[in-house]
């Protein structure tokens, strides 16, 4: 269930699950960069459905923080200043 440690080659193995879900999304990514090259206009509607999808969530992210006033991952303690 740990992560080992490799003592001979000095590198961290990683569990079973983790190695398996490497291999599947390698083999989905070989699948679908081969689909891209026989078909590019796959590609490209893909490239644009992520950027609108990206472009909502930023714009909902965007509207949320204007109206409640609060904007995402910024500290709420004021800097110490030192003179």
């Amino acid at each position: 269930m740990g992560v080992k440690f490799d003592m001979q080659a000095g590198t961290v193995k990683m569990p079973n699950w983790a190695r398996a879900f490497a291999v599947l999304v390698g083999i989905l990514s070989l699948i679908a960069g081969f689909l891209v090259l026989i078909f590019p206009g796959l590609g490209l509607l893909v490239v644009v459905y992520f950027l609108a999808v990206a472009l909502i969530f930023l714009g909902l992210e965007r509207l949320m923080a204007g109206i409640t006033g609060h904007i995402s991952g910024v500290n709420k303690e004021e800097p110490k200043t030192t003179v």
